[in-house]
């Protein structure tokens, strides 16, 4: 027996549809189970929501939100939700970096040693990222002292240019005068034994 045209399109579709719902109820996270975390950044570097949460450098979460607090200074407050597989310790900090060297910013917790877990809505303890405008300066600053060493340097040259000239003449007379008493021992050894009569 033929199939339709309409009969084979539409077990096509129903296949395509069957075959994205499995995908999404494989690839859903509404399904895991989360619990959420504070921490708090007086500088995020770039950090966006939903960037990913590595615990030990291990993706176990999202950054769910990321708002400013003005108590009693501005700072960035973001919301982490974890993986409740996720045992974040009481001593753990969290931290901004990249993925590469130019990558997207994500949200690193250290391991800790503690004994103790922390239970939802704890407060995770931070250490805020180096902010790129502070190194550049930073290096402007010591790139600015090594010119000045280097004036400094120049000037010691050039004002004691007469001793140390002084000095190489010097080194290579002494060089000579033990040249020709190297030769002369070499010549005569027997005046190393005997002290010369005045």
């Amino acid at each position: 027996m033929r199939l339709s045209n309409e009969i084979k399109a539409g077990f096509v579709v129903v296949v395509a549809i069957a075959i994205g719902v499995f995908f999404f109820a494989k690839t859903a996270t509404f399904m895991a189970q989360t619990y959420d975390l504070k921490t708090f950044f007086g500088y995020a570097g770039n950090l966006k929501p939903d960037a990913i949460v590595k615990l030990a450098g291990v993706e176990v979460g999202r950054v769910k939100t990321i708002d400013f607090v003005y108590d009693p200074e501005t700072r960035v407050e973001c919301l982490l939700e974890l993986d409740v597989s996720a045992r974040v310790r009481k001593d753990s900090l969290a931290y901004v970096a990249t993925s590469g060297f130019v990558g997207d910013a994500y949200v690193g917790l250290t391991s800790g040693s503690a004994d103790e877990f922390m239970v939802p809505g704890s407060t995770v303890e931070s250490e805020d990222p180096i902010e790129m405008r502070l190194l550049m300066k930073k290096a402007e600053d010591i790139a600015n002292n090594l010119d000045s060493i280097l004036v400094q340097i120049k000037g010691v040259v050039t004002d004691n240019r007469q001793n140390m000239d002084n000095i190489v003449v010097n080194l290579e007379k002494t060089t000579e005068n033990f040249k020709e008493f190297s030769e002369d021992v070499k010549k005569n050894p027997w005046k190393l034994l005997f002290k010369p009569k005045d």
